[in-house]
């Protein structure tokens, strides 16, 4: 017996899971099922050129979060922790097992329950 998948899809900054549109706050780069929940690469030049978020990133010291999970219903289940403080994701490596490279050249295995870097490889 098959496990049942859902279908993840985006266009701007709505991703659609089975159909359903959950408006996000930036631009979407990548979203797909796998691990049994829709995972959310946020573009991040969107936050990196959005002059409000600079300013509210230097008075919380907020690091971008930009991968995330979601549940079919939509509802956000973790924010990937970050290899480096300032740091950020722009590209999934692999969908199975999850792994991300960071602009700061990590690559970076997320645990997918939970969204923390279960090993990160410094490739520079």
């Amino acid at each position: 017996m098959t496990k049942p998948t859902h279908k993840v899809s985006h266009e701007g900054d709505i991703i659609r899971i089975d159909g359903k549109p959950t408006r996000m706050e930036y631009m979407v780069r990548d979203a797909f099922w796998a691990h049994g929940r829709a995972i959310v690469l946020l573009d991040p030049h969107a936050f990196l050129d959005n002059p409000a978020f600079g300013a509210a990133r230097r008075k919380s010291r907020k690091p971008v979060q930009n991968l995330r999970a979601y549940s079919p219903a939509g509802e956000m289940l973790w924010q990937a922790e970050q290899p480096e403080f300032a740091d950020h994701y722009y590209r999934i490596e692999s969908r199975e097992p999850l792994v991300a490279l960071s602009f700061s050249a990590y690559r970076c295995d997320i645990d997918p329950e939970s969204g923390h870097i279960l090993r990160k490889t410094f490739l520079k």
